[in-house]
């Protein structure tokens, strides 16, 4: 360990081997002789460019209190692939302490809950979340969870799954999302019908080993037990959740204040392009949601009805 959130994985032999790519798998879950389950397992995949002989990163992006065990896949130059023996690494505890500006990181890429500050991290739990971990979610399909900015609205004492925290799934975008996607053709029918946009996403206990929720956020009991024992973790405390679709970066873009004459100018190139109806009015409500939408279909980009980094950039780029 270099730090209480910090160390340093080096693939060692990689530099002696023509090496095509390197895959670095990372989970809380012991990995066993076959191949790393990604789905699942609550596995975090690093890439190593091609051709590095270094074969090494410094990894932050680490819990308290938790072991991860290391394995890497080889694709060598010639078509074989080689698993590494695993490694592991603990790292220590650390106290929740006092919080005045408490939120709250649920990170699904490095599978991690996290306890804010202000801008600071006060600690990091291990997760695992549902069966299909990283998609996000748009409508009832017991498997994904969502992203977006949510917050705390109960807390269960005697819950399903230990102890739970509810959260405000589904708010005002992802209502916006599903309706569009409907509208669109993009909710598949099964044979019950058009599924519903579902609910009841919980922060729960129940255990970390497999991705096993139905899309909501699975703890160790002994964590539930310590957030529900902070006098300031409950009822109104925000929630990010940030995933493949919406990364940090996005979240502080959809964040950004803009004026009402920044926003009518957007709503006016979303107008140009035949997305936006009506008269700019300067504030990114329903209408605007459903622009950016339609904006993000026809331009091949997540449909996040946000304004998320790369649409920001897109709409930039337009006269």
């Amino acid at each position: 360990m270099t730090g209480p959130l910090q160390t340093k994985v080096s693939i060692t032999g990689a530099g002696r081997l023509a090496v095509e790519r390197i895959e670095l798998f990372r989970s809380t879950t012991r990995f066993d002789d076959s191949e790393p389950d990604t789905t699942g397992c609550p596995v975090t995949v690093f890439d190593f460019p091609g051709g590095d002989s270094a074969a090494e990163m410094t990894d932050s992006m680490l819990a308290h209190n938790a072991k991860y065990y290391y394995r890497a896949r080889l694709s060598l130059t010639d078509g074989r692939q080689v698993l590494t023996n695993p490694d592991s690494v603990v790292v220590p505890d650390t106290a929740l302490g006092c919080i005045f500006g408490l939120s709250i990181i649920v990170d699904k890429k490095y599978y991690f809950l996290e306890v804010r500050d202000g801008g600071r991290t006060k600690k990091r739990y291990p997760i695992a979340l549902g069966r299909d971990p990283r998609r996000r979610k748009l409508h009832q399909d017991n498997a994904t969870t969502p992203e977006g900015i949510y917050h705390i609205t109960g807390e269960q004492l005697n819950a399903r799954f230990y102890k739970a925290l509810d959260i405000d799934y589904p708010n005002e975008v992802d209502r916006t999302r599903y309706n569009l996607a409907k509208t669109l053709g993009l909710v598949s029918r099964s044979r019950d019908g058009v599924p519903g946009i579902g609910g009841e996403i919980q922060i729960h206990g129940g255990g970390i080993e497999r991705n096993w929720t139905n899309g909501c956020i699975a703890l160790r009991n002994a964590d539930m037990d310590e957030l529900f024992g902070h006098e300031r973790i409950g009822k109104g405390v925000p929630v990010v959740i940030v995933g493949n679709e919406l990364n940090r970066a996005d979240i502080s873009s959809i964040q950004d204040y803009r004026t009402p004459a920044e926003v009518r100018t957007i709503q006016r190139k979303l107008a140009a392009m035949g997305h936006y109806q009506g008269r700019p009015d300067g504030t990114v409500g329903e209408k605007t949601r459903q622009a950016l939408g339609r904006f993000q279909w026809a331009n091949e980009l997540p449909m996040t009805c946000e304004l998320d980094c790369r649409t920001v950039a897109l709409l930039a780029s337009q006269p």
